[in-house]
């Protein structure tokens, strides 16, 4: 993969907070959050008032999260091709007539038709805010406007389930009936949201070589082990959302109010663990973050049906919420980093997509469960899950060292039968030589010393001495070569351009500070610097001579 460039002029960080247009798709955001998790805290006051089950009454988040799992990307095509605001607007408002109705519903089918309804609406706000942060916003202006909507998520997911527990106090139908704020947001999109030009593309769009550059992007081992952490974490994520509820109600007689402050604690706790993710992984790799994330689900779930009084629930809460405030912001981090390529819309579209189908399994196999092993089965059977995805994500994410270093590969030069007539006319004189490919080198700037590649090779491992694969670049006498690992990264050539990619490293490969996920080549340009291990322990400069 390659990273983009852009010769836009930037904003000034500090005039973002003065841009309306930062405001209004930050209520966007909210729109969305609100839609998915303002009711949860009365499920069960929902569930009593249908008289239905609870497998039957978890239909509610399911069939509001299904539209997105099946139709993100078709609205990502058409925000591209007939325009942002043509999908934002019509979005919203449905949106808001599904969730005013949903909550007007007198009987249980109606509601859920509703909340399908609200569903569609909904599916495009997530995909379409952030690409208009995009549009937006460049370099660190984007890199703020990201943290700033980040953060949002977080505190709207703590603060959205208190809301909603006191709302139920009074009525649950206000949970839903709150979704009728998305029509002033649509009249700020209409009359206030400016956006940059489109620009108009002579290209017919054609969605065969559209698909097929996307599924080669993600057709490899390692996304698609980061599409499996994506769909099992959230799974897990909204289970915890949609079941937690009855879990308490059943035990401790919990009201409305009570649910919220719980779930608000799991939203705290991922917002606290967030913050100091950068510190987290000054130590530990991302791949391990994710990792240990798994095993913090399944600990959390595990002990959750034990626990004996209320309090002690914020313990396993609190583990949940760490291990989401981990693996959501690093699992999506290494994706958008992937989605640099020819075929980023597709590729992050097929993200949410893959997002969206696990925030919709969750409250659906969390009903099966229910019907089988009842509420407390629910999240014996989600730690086990949870172990599983660990295995599975574990064996997805282990790198494979190619065994075929520094092979040659032998480059043919044409070959003409007849020798060149010096009389002859120009056209005529001599045939074309071609040129060899410019040869790799890795300039080290700390100690002014060029390392060259050799002139024709397929592949170099570079890393330490060892009995196992023996580096064809040595750089354990380099200034902090201890972070190195034996068999740390390799350099591709396939004749014409040359990648890099990390070996599933201790401390990590990075390109301008972005990790390289292990496994995934990466297009090297002369001039550009990747260094082995955190805060450029070890860095080089590759250049082409």
């Amino acid at each position: 993969m390659s990273y983009p460039t852009t010769s836009s002029p930037q904003k000034s960080p500090t005039k973002i907070f003065q841009d309306k247009n930062f405001y209004i798709i930050n209520f966007v955001t909210l729109m969305g959050i609100l839609g998915g998790t303002l009711y949860n805290p009365v499920l069960p006051t929902i569930q009593h008032f249908y008289q239905v089950s609870e497998a039957q009454i978890s239909w509610t988040s399911t069939l509001f999260q299904l539209p997105s799992a099946l139709i993100t990307p078709i609205f990502g095509i058409l925000a591209d091709t007939l325009g942002r605001k043509a999908i934002l607007v019509p979005s919203l408002l449905i949106f808001a007539v599904g969730g005013v109705f949903s909550g007007l519903a007198s009987n249980f089918t109606n509601h859920l038709e509703w909340r399908l309804l609200q569903g569609v609406g909904a599916a495009s706000l997530e995909p379409l805010q952030v690409t208009i942060i995009g549009d937006l916003y460049r370099g660190k202006s984007l890199g703020i406007a990201m943290a700033f909507n980040a953060s949002l998520i977080g505190m709207s997911g703590a603060i959205f389930p208190l809301l909603g527990g006191k709302l139920g106090e009074f009525d649950w139908r206000y949970t839903f009936l709150l979704a009728a704020i998305a029509i002033p947001v649509a009249l700020l999109v209409i009359t206030m949201l400016k956006l940059p030009k489109r620009q108009h593309h002579t290209h017919k769009f054609e969605l065969k070589p559209y698909l097929r550059n996307t599924w080669s992007s993600i057709n490899q081992r390692p996304v698609i082990g980061l599409l499996f952490a994506v769909i099992s974490l959230f799974l897990l994520q909204t289970l915890c959302l949609t079941f937690i509820p009855f879990l308490v109600t059943e035990k401790f007689q919990t009201s409305e109010a009570l649910n919220g402050v719980i779930l608000a604690s799991m939203s705290i706790s991922l917002a606290l663990v967030a913050t100091q993710l950068g510190r987290l992984l000054r130590h530990i790799s991302e791949i391990k973050l994710l990792k240990l994330s798994f095993l913090l689900f399944a600990i959390a779930l595990l002990i959750l049906p034990f626990v004996p009084n209320f309090w002690l629930l914020f313990i396993p809460m609190f583990l949940l919420g760490a291990a989401q405030g981990i693996a959501l912001p690093t699992s999506q981090a290494l994706l958008a980093g992937l989605a640099a390529q020819e075929s980023r819309a597709g590729f992050m579209a097929v993200n949410m997509t893959i997002l969206s189908w696990g925030q919709t399994l969750g409250p659906f196999l969390g009903s099966i469960a229910v019907m089988f092993w009842g509420i407390k089965g629910v999240f014996y059977a989600s730690a086990v899950f949870s172990l599983i995805s660990f295995a599975v994500f574990n064996y997805l994410l282990t790198t494979k060292v190619l065994s075929f270093t520094a092979k040659t590969i032998h480059i043919s030069t044409p070959v003409s039968s007849l020798p060149p007539t010096p009389n002859a006319p120009p056209e005529f004189a001599s045939v074309t030589i071609v040129q060899p490919p410019a040869i790799g080198q890795l300039f080290h700037p700390e100690t002014n010393k060029t390392i060259l590649l050799p002139e024709n090779f397929e592949l170099v491992t570079i890393g330490k001495p060892n009995p196992r694969i023996p580096p064809d670049v040595d750089i354990s006498d380099l200034p902090n070569s201890g972070v190195v690992s034996r068999a740390h990264a390799q350099i591709r050539f396939d004749g014409e351009e040359y990648y890099i990619q990390d070996l599933g490293s201790a401390n990590g490969t990075f390109i301008n500070k972005y990790p390289l996920v292990p496994g995934i080549w990466y297009k090297l340009k002369s001039g550009l610097s990747f260094s082995l291990g955190r805060r450029n322990a070890v860095t080089f400069v590759f250049q082409l001579d």
